[in-house]
C-alpha cells in the first residue's frame, strides 16, 4: 500500500499551502489497528481526510474489497463527501461504504434480517414517529388495562419509550440498563400507596410486551430497535460477520466518544475477533462526550486501555484551531487525560486573553451581542475573510429553561428556536413542516420531502390505512393518487410543486400554509376514496385538526437582525452547544445557564468539614487550577467541565465568557490579568 507517495497531493488539496506535521503524519500512515486520541482543533479529521484520499489512490484492492467510513453524525459524513468525492470517486462507489453507524446497521443488519424473516418492508427507522405511533397504541390500550395508563402518564417513568423485547416471551428490557424493566407502582400524592400485586403486574408488562411485538409487526422501529434486530441476525446467522469482515478490508470511525456501549460492542462483534483481518481505527476525544448526555465516563474503551500488551493509543496534542492562551484554559477543563495528553496551542495568530463579562438577571441579549461586537472590532477581526467564514457565535448549555428567571438562550434572545438548528423529518404541526425543513438539501427536495411528510402524518392521524391495513409512506401515497385518474395526479404533482417553489423562492409561509391546508380538507385529499367504496361518504378532517391548525412563527431568530445584516458584513450567531461542537469559530461567547444550576456555582466544589478533616475547596478550571475532582461524585461539576471544554474550545481568535456576577462576586479581582489570573474582566457592558 502506496502511502507516503500522496501525502503531498493530500496536503496541497487539504491544507492550502501548509504541511502535516510529524504527530499527524504517523497517523496518516499508520496502517493497524488502533486508536486515536486528539485534543480539540488537532486536525484530526483532516488527518483522516488525508489517510483516505491516500488509501484511495490505491483503489480497487486486489482482493475486491473496501473501505468502511462510520462516524456518529452525518454531519461528519457530509464534510468528508464536501472535501474527497471530487478528488476521489471512487471511494464513494461499491464496494466501499461511508456513513453514520446507524445507517451501516441498518442497511447491512438490521432491514435485511427484518424484511427477509417477515417478508414486508419496514416503514420507518425513527425515534420520534415511532414514539408518536407507540403513544397511539398504549391510549388504546388504557381502557383495557387502568394500571398500565396510570404508568404510562407518569413523567418519570425513564423507559417510557425506551425498551425493547426480551428473548424470554412477555419481558421487556429497559435499554439504559439493559435489565429486565421492574415494574412499580408510582408513588403519586399518596405517602403509602398499596403496591400492584404480581399478577397485575404481569398483566401490565404482557400489555407492554403486546404492543411493542405490534409495532414491529407493523414495521415501525426506533433507532435502537434496529440494533436489536442486528444483534439477532448476527447470533442466527453468525457467517454475515465473514462476508463484512471479507467486504471491508479497512474501517475508520470518527467521533468515537459519541458512541454508545451496544454500538462500540456490534462493530467490534463484527470486525474484531481473532479470526479477522480486517484494520479497524479509531477517532475521537473522551473529553467531548456530550452527545446524547454528559458521561463521566464515555463509554468507548480504547484498545491500550483494554489490551496494553498489544496495543499502543496514537495521540496529537498539538491545537492548531486554539492560541497558546485559550489552550491553557481549556487544558484545565480536561476530565479523562491519559498520559501525555494535553492541550497545546500552536495558533500563534491570536494573543488575546479570554475575556470574562460580568452579566446580571437584567442582562439583555442585545447588550451581549453589542458588547461582543465591541470587542471583535476592537480587535479587528471581523476585516479578514478566513475570519469571516469561521464566524462569530454565542453559545449556551441550556437553550431554553421553563424557568422563567433562569438564564438561557431563549431569555435572552426570545426569538433563538433550536428546532431551527436541527434536521428532523416530522414535527407537531403542520406550519413547521412549512418551516423547519431541511434547507441544505438541493433544489426543492428538502421543502418536498417534509409537506409529503405532513400529509402523511395527517393520514395517520385520520387512521386512513391502505388496503392491506398498512400505514401510508411517500411512495404509497403517490401510488394511490395515481390510482385516482390522471387529472387527479397532474393537479397534484402542479400544487405540490407550487408550494416548494413559493416557500423556496418567494418565502410565501402564510400564503401556501393556507393553500395547503384548503387542499387538505378539501375533496381531492380528505375527499378521496381511500377504502374504494361503492356508497362512499367523503370523510372529513376530525383527529388531525390540531396538528393542521397549530400556529407556529415563521420567522426565524435571526429574523430582528435583518436590517443590521445588510448593512453589516458579518451576523452573530445563536447555538447550543451541543450544535456547534466540531466547528471552529473566529470568536466564541459562551454564555453561562440553568441546568441545575449555573456552571460558575457547580465547578466551585466544596467539600463539608468533618471531625477528622476541616472544609476543602477543590481547584477550579476558571481560576486556571487543574481540577481534581473525586471518582464516582461531584457529577454536575464533571458534566460542566466536557460542556465547557466544548464550548471553550471553538475559537481561533476571541473566547468570552458572560458569567452572572453573582457566582464570583468573591473572586472577581484575583481572576484579573493585571493581578495574576488569565481573564481580562470586563464589568460593565454599557
Amino acid at each position: 500500500m502506496e502511502i507516503d507517495k500522496y501525502i503531498v497531493q493530500a496536503e496541497s488539496i487539504l491544507l492550502n499551502g501548509a504541511t502535516f506535521n510529524d504527530e499527524r503524519k504517523v497517523f496518516i500512515r499508520n496502517l493497524e489497528t488502533c486508536d486515536l486520541l486528539a485534543v480539540p482543533g488537532s486536525g484530526k479529521t483532516t488527518a483522516l481526510l488525508a489517510k483516505l484520499y491516500c488509501i484511495a489512490q490505491n483503489i480497487p484492492f486486489e482482493d475486491g474489497s473496501g473501505i468502511l467510513i462510520l462516524s456518529h453524525t452525518n454531519k461528519a459524513i457530509e464534510e468528508i463527501e464536501k472535501k474527497l468525492k471530487g478528488h476521489c470517486p471512487k471511494l464513494f462507489e461499491y464496494p466501499n461504504f461511508i456513513g453514520t453507524v446507524q445507517t451501516f446497521v441498518n442497511k447491512f443488519l438490521s432491514i435485511p434480517f427484518y424484511e427477509n424473516k417477515n417478508r414486508q418492508r419496514i416503514t420507518s427507522i425513527d425515534d420520534e414517529y415511532h414514539n408518536y405511533r407507540l403513544d397511539k397504541v398504549i391510549l388504546k390500550s388504557f381502557s383495557a388495562n387502568t394500571h398500565l395508563k396510570h404508568i404510562y402518564r407518569t413523567p418519570q417513568i425513564p423507559w417510557k419509550y425506551n425498551f425493547e423485547l426480551s428473548q424470554t416471551p412477555n419481558q421487556i428490557i429497559d435499554l439504559d440498563t439493559g435489565k429486565r424493566i421492574v415494574i412499580t407502582r408510582p408513588r403519586g400524592r399518596a405517602k403509602n400507596p398499596i403496591d400492584w400485586s404480581v399478577t397485575e403486574k404481569n398483566n401490565i408488562e404482557k400489555n407492554l410486551y403486546k404492543i411493542k411485538v405490534k409495532l414491529l409487526t407493523d414495521g415501525i422501529l426506533n433507532f435502537n430497535d434496529s440494533y436489536f434486530y442486528a444483534k439477532i441476525y448476527l447470533t442466527k446467522i453468525p457467517i454475515i460477520k465473514k462476508f463484512l469482515q471479507q467486504r471491508f478490508k479497512y474501517v475508520f470511525i470518527d467521533e468515537m466518544q459519541d458512541l454508545e456501549d451496544f454500538q462500540i460492542k456490534i462493530i467490534d462483534d463484527i470486525f474484531f475477533d481473532n479470526s479477522s483481518q480486517t484494520v479497524i481505527q479509531r477517532i475521537g476525544d473522551k473529553n467531548q462526550s456530550i452527545y446524547n448526555s454528559v458521561k463521566e465516563n464515555c463509554d468507548w474503551k480504547t484498545r491500550q486501555e483494554v489490551d496494553p500488551e498489544n496495543y499502543t493509543d496514537l495521540s496529537i496534542q498539538n491545537s492548531m484551531r486554539l492560541s497558546p492562551k485559550i489552550a491553557n484554559l481549556v487544558d484545565k477543563f480536561v476530565l479523562n487525560r491519559p498520559t501525555d495528553y494535553n492541550v497545546v496551542g500552536k495558533f500563534e495568530e491570536s494573543t488575546l486573553p479570554p475575556h470574562l463579562i460580568l452579566i446580571d438577571h437584567n442582562t439583555t441579549g442585545e447588550s451581549l451581542k453589542t458588547k461582543f461586537k465591541e470587542i471583535i472590532e476592537e480587535h479587528d477581526l471581523h476585516s479578514e475573510s478566513k475570519n469571516l467564514e469561521k464566524g462569530f457565535h454565542i453559545v449556551s448549555w441550556t437553550t431554553e429553561n421553563d424557568n422563567e428567571n433562569a438564564i438561557c438562550l431563549k431569555k435572552l434572545f426570545p426569538r433563538f428556536s433550536k428546532e431551527l438548528k436541527r434536521k428532523k423529518g416530522d414535527f407537531d404541526c403542520l406550519k413547521k413542516h412549512l418551516f423547519l425543513f431541511d434547507r441544505e438539501k438541493p433544489t426543492l427536495e428538502g421543502i418536498r420531502k417534509s409537506i409529503l411528510n405532513a400529509l402523511i402524518r395527517i393520514l395517520d392521524l385520520e387512521n386512513i390505512k391502505t388496503l392491506e391495513n398498512k400505514n401510508y409512506t411517500k411512495s404509497k401515497l403517490f401510488s394511490f393518487i395515481i390510482n385516482q385518474g390522471e387529472e387527479c395526479y397532474e393537479n397534484f404533482k402542479a400544487k405540490l410543486f407550487k408550494w416548494c417553489f413559493n416557500i423556496i423562492t418567494k418565502e410565501s409561509y402564510n400564503e401556501t400554509y393556507e393553500e395547503i391546508k384548503t387542499f387538505i380538507e378539501g375533496e381531492n385529499f380528505i375527499g378521496l376514496n381511500w377504502y374504494n367504496e361503492e356508497e362512499y361518504i367523503p370523510k372529513r378532517i376530525l383527529a388531525s385538526r390540531e396538528f393542521i391548525n397549530k400556529d407556529f412563527p415563521f420567522i426565524s431568530e435571526d429574523d430582528d437582525e435583518t436590517e443590521e445584516n445588510e448593512t453589516d458584513i458579518y451576523p452573530i450567531n445563536l447555538s447550543s452547544v451541543h450544535s456547534v461542537k466540531g466547528q471552529t469559530h473566529c470568536a466564541t461567547m459562551y454564555v453561562e445557564s440553568f441546568y441545575y444550576e449555573y456552571e460558575t456555582k457547580k465547578l466551585q466544589v466544596v467539600i463539608p468539614s468533618t471531625k477528622k478533616k476541616p472544609e476543602e475547596i477543590l481547584p477550579n478550571p476558571l481560576f486556571n487550577q487543574y481540577q481534581t475532582y473525586r471518582p464516582n461524585k461531584d457529577v454536575r461539576a464533571k458534566e460542566t467541565l466536557k460542556m465547557m471544554y466544548v464550548g471553550f474550545s471553538r475559537p481561533t481568535h476571541l473566547l468570552c465568557f458572560a458569567v452572572l456576577k453573582e457566582n464570583i462576586q468573591d473572586h472577581i479581582e484575583s481572576l484579573k490579568i493585571e493581578n495574576g489570573g488569565i481573564w481580562k474582566i470586563i464589568e460593565d457592558l454599557v
